[in-house]
């Protein structure tokens, strides 16, 4: 009898234990997720507060006059939809270009032994580990004078002016210095390690060079990372404000609207900082408002990339 007692009091603890687990990790989960969101969920609802709610302490997310006003002063003083323009493009171009430069530097690393490998793949390693602004100035002066080695002052034309062209990130993103290429390019060197060597030397023997191999066999092989990559490299050029105040100061583009929506907004409006404060986070939402439409819809991808990317092989 005590022996079966001792039983049901142990089923009875187990079966507690088996409950409360479940429980314990929903309520984990739910307390992260409120943490992280809590502050985007607010930016999202001060959008549509009036000045009344935002000076009206029993407000709280859900206002009470809704209004469109703060979206339409980001639309008139921010200039956003050519800045939404200027951005794609430079975007685009980036990605594209980052996107088969850093696949084709990847193969070569992965498949091609050749002397100084070690060296120059540490230099790429480098270029993830050293801040891009420790180049800043000469960075700037080397757009705002371009010149190859001299050649076109020698020949008369003098140096050219790239900044506030698309011409700095477009050559960046052309020779493999783009914005975080280096590290596009050690992904795609451990998707093509992850590749036998017997189905290359197969294609070669049958008549393929490296470069008809690459683009028929290995290129198919890593458009799941590549997809990824693209997406990768469009987000951090569409946010980024490296380039952004580097080459673009007097170019529109999404990144450098925040400063021009906050000053214009606050002497059309009101001096106030809470406005201003306002116009600030509406301008923040309706930058990355595009990039979470392209995560939506392209998230599957996004994520089948990665976990073939090999970066744990």
């Amino acid at each position: 009898m005590k022996g079966s007692i001792s039983i049901n009091k142990g089923y009875l603890l187990y079966s507690g234990n088996r409950l409360l687990l479940p429980v314990f990790r929903f309520v984990l989960l739910l307390s992260l997720s409120f943490l992280i969101l809590y502050p985007f969920l607010a930016k999202v609802s001060a959008m549509f507060m009036s000045l009344d709610d935002l000076l009206n302490p029993t407000v709280w997310i859900v206002p009470q006059k809704p209004t469109l006003d703060n979206i339409k002063r980001v639309l008139t003083f921010g200039d956003y939809w050519t800045a939404t323009g200027n951005t794609i493009l430079i975007a685009t171009i980036s990605a594209v270009l980052q996107t088969f430069i850093c696949t084709m530097v990847g193969y070569g690393f992965a498949k091609f032994k050749f002397r100084g490998r070690g060296l120059v793949f540490a230099l790429v390693i480098l270029t993830i580990i050293i801040p891009p602004q420790t180049i800043y100035i000469s960075l700037y002066l080397k757009f705002r004078y371009f010149d190859i080695f001299g050649i076109l002052s020698a020949l008369g034309a003098g140096p050219v002016k790239m900044v506030e062209t698309i011409m700095p990130v477009t050559l960046l993103s052309l020779t493999g210095l783009g914005l975080k290429n280096g590290l596009y390019i050690f992904v795609m060197r451990q998707i093509f390690k992850g590749v036998p060597n017997e189905l290359n030397e197969a294609a070669w023997v049958d008549g393929c060079g490296p470069i008809r191999s690459y683009f028929s066999i290995m290129m198919r092989i890593a458009v799941p990372m590549m997809v990824s990559i693209f997406l990768l490299s469009f987000s951090w050029q569409w946010t980024d404000t490296f380039y952004s105040e580097l080459f673009y100061r007097k170019m529109l583009v999404l990144p450098s609207i925040l400063p021009r929506v906050t000053t214009i907004a606050s002497e059309h409006i009101t001096a106030d900082s809470v406005m201003s404060n306002v116009m600030l986070n509406t301008g923040i939402i309706m930058i990355i408002a595009p990039l979470i439409f392209v995560y939506l819809f392209f998230q599957r991808f996004l994520i089948q990339g990665i976990e073939r990317s090999g970066i744990v092989g």
